[in-house]
């Protein structure tokens, strides 16, 4: 639309580009929503009288595949064997930290605010159990707290050996630095 000056944009105009952005932008509502502020924007200014975007028709039935079809062409996620080869990278470098929490999202399908939330009163040891309870977010001014699970309702996941066995060893380095004083 940058190609209009201010004075041409006219309903038609809108409408063409709000369809054009319905079939390729997820959040096409957004930029919509942008695209009118700046005509809010010149009706103050006098260079224009109405906003045509409050003329414009928005599509009632999008399909999720029209939406998604640029999301298709690249996955966000990795296979079992991209992530087993990137667990041991991690496991095999000097950051024990990240590998723990990788293994624990990947082995558990918890939410990362759940995880990051998890405190030792959440592991059975004995039983391998890991309660979901809380999660961290970011709240205003990127202030950290701790809420209720996205779904409100607590849950408990049995996780498996190996998974267990890297948290009991990232408790006992944990309690090392708190002794040392770190």
């Amino acid at each position: 639309m940058g190609a209009y000056k201010i004075e041409k944009i006219h309903v038609d105009v809108c409408q063409k580009h709000l369809n054009e952005w319905v079939s390729k932008l997820k959040k096409y509502r957004m930029v919509k929503a942008y695209a009118a502020k700046v005509l809010d924007f010149a009706i103050k200014r006098d260079y224009i009288q109405t906003n045509p975007f409050a003329y414009v028709d928005l599509p009632t039935n999008i399909s999720k595949k029209t939406i998604r079809a640029d999301e298709d062409e690249t996955e966000n996620f990795y296979t079992r064997e991209q992530l087993i080869e990137f667990l041991s990278c991690l496991e095999s470098e000097n950051n024990h930290k990240a590998y723990v929490l990788f293994r624990l999202l990947a082995f558990s399908g918890m939410r990362k605010g759940e995880a990051l939330a998890l405190t030792w009163n959440d592991l059975d040891f004995t039983t391998n159990d890991l309660r979901i309870n809380k999660a961290l977010s970011l709240g205003k001014d990127n202030q950290l707290y701790v809420k209720s699970t996205k779904t409100g309702v607590a849950r408990t996941i049995k996780m498996d050996d190996k998974t267990m066995v890297v948290l009991k060893e990232w408790k006992k380095k944990q309690k090392q630095v708190s002794e040392v004083g770190l």
